[in-house]
């Protein structure tokens, strides 16, 4: 035999292999190598492909024995991992190469196997889908929205400010003798309460062209920490005055959102609370499966890629709160606090996707081509970019491995909901304000 391989349990989801390859073995692959390269080698005094063996070895013998020993090693690990019945799910850690001239070739290998799964109870999984209705009032909510949204702000001539006004102005406000905040030309609505307590009431009766500055203490909580608690003096040069004034709810008013009429706009509304709970709901229905079977079947799973769904998580989560203009230590200190949390959550994600395939090839779900051409279709769809380049972009950026897994997800979910059992609910009131 040309290999000789030890096998290890680490734990039950990573062996530890040792593997030999034997004298003759390497020869064989030396021998070849330098074949290969007498075709195209070029020396100085020999025609190609005339170069003697020799004269090879003491010009190419350090490339040579890189070149043989990776392919020697990825080659026989192939080989253990076959002869082993091995199911890795990702690329071993390979250490201790040991090669000894004319003797032999040795190292190790660290690998991470598929989890043993005995699958049970995957079929008819007791589920509570609540029922989509859509009120009057949820419509009514979005039309509120939407005329907050679509208000114009008019000038206002002849008086002084009030609660509910919007002043545009240049200002700025100090402490202990330093600046903290200086900006022009900002928008400020008189709220009944602002950022700092009283500043609403100080800006209550000024006028159009009016400066006006004051002493307020800053709140207990303020940050920085070193002026929390101290008096501010802040100064106000008052540009414009702003009224706001909201349209009627009409066809015109259709028209500005973009409608035909004011009865096309409800139905649009309506059309759109009844997708955005739909989606709610099936997302409540996968929860409640793919708890049902992680709690079914609490499998040993590859620390290592707990590990990375762990930092997956936490880079998705650090990129959402940049976007809402967290500074890198608040971030940290919040992912500090959520450590527990993606532990949990990376844990029970790796054990489903393990879960998952296992349906998936027992009930022999595959993701046809013409699945993933209409998903493809209707991504393209609704970012209204041309197929091409959605390809393209997919294509270059790795990402059609995710719509596959995507489809393939969904189809396993459509199965245990079809083969599961199904209680109407009714729908819970959230009393959600729409975005």
């Amino acid at each position: 035999m040309s290999i000789k391989i030890n096998v290890k349990d680490l734990d039950k989801c990573q062996k530890h292999l040792q593997i030999e390859i034997l004298k003759d073995t390497i020869q064989i692959e030396f021998d070849r190598y330098y074949e290969e390269l007498k075709k195209t080698a070029q020396v100085p005094g020999f025609r190609k492909g005339k170069v003697p063996r020799n004269v090879l070895e003491e010009y190419f013998s350090g490339k040579a024995q890189e070149k043989v020993l990776s392919y020697l090693v990825s080659d026989n690990y192939q080989k253990a991992i076959t002869q082993e019945k091995i199911d890795p799910v990702q690329l071993p850690q390979i250490t201790n190469v040991d090669f000894k001239k004319n003797e032999k070739l040795t190292f190790e290998a660290t690998v991470d196997i598929r989890p043993k799964i005995n699958l049970k109870n995957y079929r008819g999984i007791k589920i509570t889908k609540q029922r989509v209705d859509i009120t009057e009032e949820e419509i009514a909510k979005v039309l509120a929205f939407l005329r907050e949204r679509y208000a114009q702000f008019l000038p206002v001539e002849g008086r002084a400010t009030k609660i509910g006004d919007y002043i545009i102005c240049d200002y700025s406000y100090a402490a202990e003798g330093k600046t903290l905040e200086q900006k022009e030309h900002v928008w400020f609505e008189i709220a009944k309460e602002l950022f700092i307590p009283g500043l609403s009431l100080q800006l209550v009766g000024v006028t159009a062209g009016e400066k006006k500055e004051f002493d307020l203490k800053l709140p207990d909580k303020f940050k920085p920490d070193e002026f929390a608690g101290k008096t501010a003096h802040f100064s106000f040069q008052v540009k414009e005055i702003k009224e706001k004034q909201l349209s009627e709810l009409n066809d015109e008013f259709a028209k500005v959102v973009g409608k035909s009429s004011l009865e096309q706009l409800k139905e649009e509304v309506r059309k759109d609370l009844l997708r955005e709970k739909e989606t709610q709901v099936n997302l409540d229905v996968k929860r409640q499966l793919f708890e049902h079977l992680t709690r079914a079947m609490p499998i040993d799973v590859p620390a290592s890629l707990v590990e990375k769904r762990k930092e997956s998580l936490k880079n998705s989560s650090r990129d959402a709160l940049k976007r809402q203009g967290w500074n890198e230590q608040k971030i940290k200190e919040e992912e500090d606090k959520s450590s527990d949390f993606f532990d949990r959550e990376a844990l029970k994600l790796v054990r489903i996707l393990f879960i998952l395939e296992e349906i998936g090839e027992k009930e022999n779900i595959r993701v046809k081509e013409e699945e993933m051409e209409a998903r493809i279709d209707s991504i393209a769809a609704s970012y209204n970019q041309k197929r091409e380049d959605l390809l393209k972009y997919l294509s270059e950026n790795k990402l059609l491995e995710n719509i596959h897994w995507e489809i393939w997800e969904d189809k396993i979910t459509s199965f245990l909901i079809q083969n599961g059992k199904i209680e109407e609910v009714p729908a819970k009131k959230t009393g959600k304000n729409p975005k």
